[in-house]
């Protein structure tokens, strides 16, 4: 749980998502000379020399367009400043607050044995039925991501998405964390029922 609790750290703090998206040169151009030609404003005349200077032009590769990078702290902050206060309190209890609590509730029943540690080991078994709400968590910072990008896009970008550190960070602790809740259950087995463990 010590070590579940050490990857947690980095997993909300370290990016766990990198969004990239890209314009095609000769798109962008061939945009901007329909959005010429097709504009009142703008004489005939201009119009056409513009795009005869474009078409001289040898116009490849790719123009970056779009770069976002969040973990899950940048992505609560981000809700926070945008007003979406509910999704960014979610995020938080559910990706931050409730695994914190759980490891240290976890640690501290495997520590203490007494009556204290009991509660605590009931208030994580309580907890623990949560244990998916983290990893649905990540998913909607996916989608938030994904949505916000394509808000701000039109069909000329292309979109590349790359996991950061902090994702693997928090797989790691949402695996270990499993993992300790199921050796716990199994270590409580064995010593309320020390017969049938033999």
């Amino acid at each position: 749980m010590l070590i579940a609790l050490g990857l947690l750290i980095p997993g909300v703090t370290q990016p766990i998502m990198t969004l990239t998206g890209t314009v095609d040169k000769a798109e962008l151009a061939d945009l901007g000379m329909q959005t010429l030609a097709e504009s009142p404003d703008v004489p005939q005349f201009m119009a056409s020399l513009i795009e005869q200077m474009v078409e001289q032009l040898d116009i490849h590769g790719d123009i970056p367009a779009y770069d976002k990078t969040r973990s899950i702290v940048g992505t609560v902050q981000e809700l926070y400043d945008a007003r979406e206060y509910l999704v960014a309190f979610l995020i938080a209890l559910f990706s931050i607050v409730v695994p914190l609590s759980k490891s240290v509730l976890m640690i501290i029943a495997t520590i203490a044995q007494n009556r204290f540690g009991q509660q605590c080991d009931a208030i994580t078994r309580l907890i623990s039925k949560w244990s998916m709400a983290d990893v649905y968590v990540v998913g909607i910072i996916v989608a938030y991501l994904a949505a916000n990008a394509t808000q701000q896009t039109e069909r000329l970008f292309t979109f590349y998405a790359e996991f950061g550190v902090g994702f693997y960070y928090f797989l790691g602790y949402c695996l270990l964390s499993i993992l300790s809740m199921q050796l716990m259950e199994s270590s409580s087995k064995d010593m309320n029922h020390p017969a049938q463990s033999l």
